[in-house]
């Protein structure tokens, strides 16, 4: 027998008597997207132009900079220092675009819009590239949604993520170019990677939605339920989702919610759903106890949701200002002893914005600090080759604040603060994970593990460490 969980009995999530109010959510501003607008072209100056392309899916460098992203068509935003930003846009783009407050140009170039609509009023794309500037004596910084590194290819500056056709046409302008996404999201220099007080104020307000819609979820699931059926549960509201909601009873993925897949006693089970700025999922088991599992799962599932949990909680321990994302994971892997052998694919955390992943400090041999003003998901699943196709995972998210952001979130948002600091103390005195001072968890379920979802009042908790009382 290996390691067994703790479990003590414990109701209800945090901060259930401090009710969101969309009063106190902040408003980023005309002058808040100059000011990003001025920061990126500072940042940028070894290149004579940026190109920003956005779709549906690949929208956050342009909302970052715009408030806007295109979601029936694609999009892009010309840039250069001293002149009036162009933004290219489809048919529909000039209407939907009208949300854009910073001083700009419409242009409109009908190929960004859908197969079947008019094509007859705009014209080519290299005809309205070079008329921004951008020929033969130009250097274009191109940003889409990724860079590259050296272990794909030779050059990664000259790898290219957006559609052909718009790398095409600056090359027939003779254009020099560079992906230049690194400006938005390096884990070193990206400005999407380190955000300011409204940013990290809407986080929270994101998380603590998804965080109890997903309690919402799980406390309503009852045996014999299909996906869809419980699907409905989360009661998701207007505001986008950077992923689509999860719902898998076994076997089937992010390909779920089926139709006629039934929720059963024993099962494995998967959920969970976000907002922009938050991400909240669980894997793990609809059981009462180990007892309802099948015997040859009950010893390994106990001792994989004891590793899990250490695991977690080491990793959050581990967060803080100028620590390297390195660190992080070597201290992980000290845990469980093998990213592969416990089944652990991905990086154990990463980065979040308005998109569900930006990029992840926490690599082996990572250098990139974590830096005030991050805003990091907990978000690593494992599934031992051991324990035969079942798993765990927990995702929340948390903001790194160095004492002047506190106080400054705390005086624009009391009640996000409070929120914040009711979630530290429960996760260092309740579930017993030692969180640093600039560590603010944004998830109203955030360190609370529960081993069976079938019983939610059984709560894993942190055994006693060398030093408590």
């Amino acid at each position: 027998m290996g390691k067994r969980i703790t479990c003590i009995n414990y109701h209800g999530i945090m901060n259930e008597d401090i009710p969101l109010n969309y009063d106190h959510a902040p408003v980023i501003t005309k002058e808040d997207y100059e000011g990003r607008l001025a920061r990126l072209l500072e940042a940028a100056s070894q290149y004579s132009h940026l190109l920003i392309y956005a779709d549906k899916e690949h929208f956050s460098n342009l909302e970052y900079i715009t408030g806007y992203d295109p979601r029936y068509e694609e999009c892009m935003l010309l840039l250069k220092k001293g002149s009036r930003p162009w933004l290219l846009v489809g048919n529909e783009g000039m209407g939907q675009s009208q949300c854009i407050t910073i001083a700009h140009e419409k242009v409109l170039f009908q190929s960004l819009s859908p197969m079947g609509q008019g094509r007859g009023k705009s014209r080519q794309l290299a005809e309205i590239l070079k008329d921004y500037g951008m020929d033969g004596s130009a250097c274009v910084g191109v940003l889409g949604w990724k860079s590259f590194s050296e272990q794909e290819t030779e050059m990664p500056e000259h790898m290219f993520e957006i559609p052909a056709y718009i790398i095409g046409a600056l090359q027939k302008n003779g254009c020099g170019m560079e992906n230049a996404n690194w400006l938005m999201m390096d884990n070193h220099r990206g400005l999407r990677t380190v955000n300011d007080v409204k940013t990290l104020i809407l986080s929270e307000i994101a998380s603590t939605k998804a965080s109890r819609k997903t309690w919402d979820f799980v406390r309503g699931l009852r045996e014999g339920m299909r996906e869809i059926e419980a699907s409905q549960l989360f009661q998701i509201d207007g505001e986008p989702c950077p992923t689509y909601p999860n719902v898998c009873f076994y076997g089937k993925g992010i390909l779920s919610p089926d139709y006629h897949r039934i929720l059963k006693l024993g099962s494995p089970i998967a959920f969970g759903m976000g907002y922009r700025y938050a991400q909240i999922h669980r894997v793990g088991l609809y059981a009462r106890s180990f007892e309802d599992l099948e015997e040859p799962y009950r010893d390994c599932m106990e001792e994989l949701f004891a590793t899990y949990f250490e695991a977690v909680a080491v990793w959050f321990e581990a967060l803080g200002i100028g620590v390297t994302g390195g660190e992080v994971w070597s201290k992980v892997k000290n845990v469980i002893g093998s990213y592969e052998e416990f089944g652990i694919a991905l990086n154990p955390g990463h980065l979040i914005h308005t998109e569900e992943w930006v990029n992840s400090p926490f690599v082996e041999d990572g250098t990139a600090t974590l830096k005030s003003g991050m805003m990091i998901q907990c978000d690593f699943t494992a599934r031992p080759a051991s324990c035969m196709g079942l798993g765990v995972h927990m995702e929340d998210g948390l903001i790194l604040a160095d004492q002047r952001t506190r106080d400054e979130i705390r005086q624009l948002a009391p009640d996000s603060y409070r929120r914040m600091i009711n979630r530290q103390r429960f996760m260092r005195e309740v579930v017993g994970i030692r969180l640093q001072d600039e560590v603010l968890p944004t998830s109203d379920i955030c360190g609370m593990m529960h081993p069976f979802f079938a019983d939610l009042d059984c709560l894993v908790v942190r055994g006693k460490q060398e030093g408590d009382a």
